[in-house]
């Protein structure tokens, strides 16, 4: 009964199914289920309980007042098994008989009905009892009989274990929504999900805690759980239990958050507080040491404790801590530690912290630098000042990527001033947060109130603003805003500076593009095109990225793209969105690899920085990615991950690749009409006009096998219109193949003859391989068999090593229709595949399929596919042969 790894509550229902189906078998054992306190392990057993309609249910539940009373566990057991066992002697001689009957009791109970036993808090039953109860577990392999052992993380048992996560962001507004049906401010929403970190019943008591105020949004969220808490007690009792110095380092580490070592050190020097009592402050799980700094053990410990600490304590630990960090090395903590206790206003404390945060900037540390002018903000006396204060900490939190806190600090900052650069900046920041982590419908508000506001003190900004509102427009699938918002630029726009001249040209491109007007279009994106090789930043180069793939030139948009990314480097808030383009640009360009590792990147640096939208972009592009290769697992495992986001924030983009990429899985498993169905919302009506175009393929090659032929020469006018003004060979080629679907006889020969020559000057491997897969098809049922074959081998060579496993089966099952031999796979190539490589390191590091599976968003089957292909290419038969090849 191995079970290892993370689980959601859905993961972890399924593996509890899976062993309740076991057990029903006869193959019995133990599970142990960890989590921390509020984490759902009762509710649980609770729903294992209700899987298990068929089983006896026994339950047994460790209580701390009982955990001195030896045997007091093994007596609710068997009470539950109806079994006179006498547990009043414990002594060493009378454990064995006892252990002995129960086992026999719950083996015997087995034999009319499995039997599932539901062990709750197992770490607080008497040391008798866990011993009795994991000697029965050992022995119930043979028998049906589960037993479900439920404790802390910390704890370290013998069975495998089924660990129960933090609830996700996503997972934790879904329960949120359901404790306060008539919904809450979205501000305050984020707050609570911010402050429960996930816990289900902090969730819980926050929300059944909310004042009508705050509900209506007219008070301040909480900042810690509510004083009747359980959870809040439980920490409470844990802390009380400690020794006098074993609670000053709690709370040391619960004022200053991150405590190195060197601080605690000095901190007990100067109290005389014993060293030894680190350990057991360690040891009580509420805090927790990482690389040599202490650190609460999780936000909800730390605003709990901190919210349990009398006032003279806070003082005297802050004060404490402003001591021993006031040393040379530790200026801005120290201040930090100062301004948590000091009076408002003090506005020379102030202005040290702003040089503090100052010097932070210069380094980087914007997480550093957020927080020091936030402390700054609080001690300022005037309120313009004050909000200039608060908008350099909302700056700095976003780019630290704390956008939650960006979030709060301009709500805050309205009131304090009419200036309408700030106002506009500010604005601006907040449009931009929830473009990338936020509902782009709202940003786009925010950012022509940004455009608004800085119109007339600083019209190149204002344009900035704009641009970034008709990128929200995009995001949001809303092309008539984008129309208006072009027109605002036209108007701003002074045609003798670059950057407004260059902005200009890309709307008005845009724009005719959006509307199908591809030869209008052309020349002012040309002009951006060129007039971005000599620009600086990164979001030039992204916006003439767009510009060139309008254009069709594929090969100059990936140069673009990396100099975007390397241009991002000294602006990390855009490398997850000019690694979006840089994707993209590879997918074009039929670089599935370099796709891959780009949206990978992408999404990995998008979900450090807080930009969630930006994230759900790269996941639904690994999804179409793996369905363009026929991996359906994968590409489903993918776009489960972004839907719920997708949806709750309204992302056009991610919904619209949804449907093309399950489309593109849908005519891999021979189910055309319903890929029709689902590109024909994209194609034929969809809103997002460069998925409608790129799209067109797919939908040409679902709507001929379907029979639908109108439908198909409706939409290729329109690809059409748009190949022939790119002029670039790819796009052509594409056009002819798609022709060539539509004819018979000698022209349909003639078009797949065309675009296989223009497919291969432009050199794109994987759309020249689906042409001479489909002339090969073609030619087979017109019993041509040696023509076809020679065709059909180059795309089963090419599938091939795009480990396109679908549509290496195709092509191979027509070659053999076609008469060659063909039982085993190409012989492979010596060197591993990108993908290939990176799999291969992380099995040599030891890590598990599903390990794998989840750090690359594949899906297990195709870590396991990946793997046999690796064993093969390097002549290996096991993993650890692999290990030692890559040491």
């Amino acid at each position: 009964m191995s079970r290892s790894g993370p689980h959601g509550r859905e993961t972890a229902l399924a593996e509890l199914a899976d062993l309740l189906s076991r057990t029903r078998g006869g193959t019995g054992g133990a599970v142990e289920i960890r989590g921390g306190a509020g984490l759902g392990k009762t509710t649980l057993l609770a729903a294992a309980a209700e899987l298990a309609p068929d089983f006896r249910v026994l339950h047994v539940r460790g209580a701390a007042a009982e955990k001195t009373l030896p045997g007091a566990g093994l007596h609710q057991l068997a009470t539950a098994l109806d079994t006179p066992c006498d547990v009043s002697d414990t002594s060493p001689e009378q454990l064995f008989p006892l252990y002995l009957a129960l086992t026999r009791a719950l083996a015997a109970a087995a034999r009319e009905n499995p039997v599932l036993c539901c062990v709750d808090d197992f770490p607080l039953l008497d040391s008798v009892s866990r011993r009795g109860i994991t000697f029965c577990a050992r022995r119930m392999a043979d028998h049906a009989v589960l037993l479900l052992l439920a404790g802390d993380p910390a704890e370290h048992g013998e069975f495998p274990v089924v660990p129960l996560l933090p609830l996700s962001g996503e997972a934790s507004r879904r329960l949120l929504a359901d404790l306060v049906p008539d919904g809450l401010p979205r501000d305050l929403a984020d707050e609570l999900v911010a402050l429960a970190s996930g816990n289900p019943l902090a969730l819980t008591e926050l929300a059944a805690a909310l004042t009508p105020a705050q509900l209506a949004g007219t008070a301040p969220a909480p900042t810690a759980l509510p004083p009747e808490s359980r959870l809040r007690a439980r920490f409470r009792r844990r802390y009380e239990a400690l020794s006098p110095a074993a609670r000053q380092f709690v709370r040391l580490v619960v004022a200053g958050e991150r405590v190195d070592g060197d601080t605690v050190v000095r901190a007990a020097r100067e109290t005389g507080a014993d060293l030894c009592a680190l350990d057991e402050a360690t040891a009580s799980g509420l805090v927790r040491e990482v690389d040599d700094v202490l650190e609460p053990a999780g936000a909800l410990v730390r605003s709990s404790l901190y919210a349990e600490l009398s006032l003279a304590d806070r003082h005297a630990t802050h004060a404490l801590l402003a001591k021993v960090l006031d040393d040379g090395r530790h200026r801005l903590p120290a201040l930090v530690q100062r301004a948590a206790i000091a009076p408002r206003p003090d506005d020379a404390l102030a202005d040290e912290l702003d040089e503090a945060a100052a010097t932070a900037r210069k380094t980087k540390d914007y997480a550093s630098s957020a927080t020091a002018y936030h402390h700054a903000a609080d001690l300022t006396a005037g309120p313009h000042r004050q909000a200039l204060r608060l908008l350099a900490a909302a700056r700095d939190a976003w780019l630290s990527g704390q956008s939650r806190c960006s979030r709060t600090l301009l709500r805050r900052l309205p009131p304090l001033t009419g200036d309408h650069t700030v106002r506009g900046l500010a604005a601006l920041l907040a449009g931009e947060i929830e473009l990338r982590d936020g509902t782009p419908a709202d940003g786009h508000r925010s950012l022509l109130e940004a455009a608004d506001e800085l119109g007339t003190s600083d019209p190149a900004l204002a344009i900035t603003a704009l641009m970034r509102a008709a990128e929200a427009t995009c995001a949001a699938g809303d092309y008539a805003a984008f129309f208006t918002t072009a027109e605002r630029v036209r108007a701003l726009a002074r045609p003798e500076e670059p950057l407004p001249r260059l902005m200009s040209d890309h709307f008005a491109g845009l724009a005719a593009a959006l509307r199908g007007r591809f030869d209008e279009a052309r020349e002012p994106l040309l002009r951006v095109v060129a007039a971005a090789e000599h620009l600086a930043g990164c979001a030039p180069k992204v916006w003439a990225v767009l510009a060139a793939l309008v254009l069709g030139d594929d090969e100059r948009a990936q140069r673009l793209a990396t100099q975007a990314v390397s241009a991002a480097a000294d602006d990390g808030v855009l490398a997850p969105w000019a690694l979006e383009f840089l994707a993209h640009t590879a997918l074009r360009l039929d670089r599935y690899a370099a796709a891959t590792r780009a949206a990978v990147d992408g999404l990995r640096l998008a979900q450090v920085r807080g930009q969630h939208n930006c994230a759900i972009n790269h996941l639904a592009t690994l999804a179409l990615v793996a369905a363009l290769q026929g991996d359906r697992a994968t590409a489903e495992l993918r776009l489960a991950h972004a839907a719920d986001i997708a949806a709750a924030r309204g992302l056009a983009r991610p919904v619209v690749l949804a449907s093309w990429a399950l489309a593109c899985l849908d005519l891999a498993e021979d189910r055309a009409a319903d890929a029709v169905d689902r590109l024909r919302d994209v194609v034929v009506g969809g809103t997002d006009p460069f998925v409608r175009v790129l799209a067109t393929p797919q939908f040409v090659e679902a709507a001929v096998r379907s029979g639908d032929h109108a439908s198909a020469v409706k939409a290729l006018e329109v690809f059409e219109s748009w190949a022939r003004s790119t002029g670039g060979p790819a796009h052509l080629a594409l056009s002819q193949r798609c022709r060539a679907l539509l004819a018979t006889g000698e022209e349909a020969d003639e078009r797949y003859r065309e675009a296989l020559r223009l497919h291969r000057r432009a050199d794109r491997p994987f759309e020249l391989a689906k042409t001479e897969l489909f002339y090969g098809e073609r030619l087979r049922r017109d019993r041509k068999p040696r023509d076809a074959r020679k065709y059909l081998r180059g795309a089963w060579q090419t599938f091939q090593r795009y480990e396109a496993a679908y549509w290496a089966d195709r092509a191979r099952a027509e070659l053999r229709a076609a008469g060659e031999a063909v039982e085993h796979p190409a012989p492979p190539e010596l060197d591993l595949t990108p993908q290939q490589a990176q799999i291969s390191k992380l099995v040599a590091e030891g890590a598990t399929n599903r390990e794998i599976a989840a750090q690359l968003f594949l899906s297990p089957r195709t870590v396991e596919h990946h793997l046999r292909n690796i064993f093969a290419k390097l002549g290996i038969r096991s993993r650890v042969e692999l290990t030692t090849f890559f040491r």
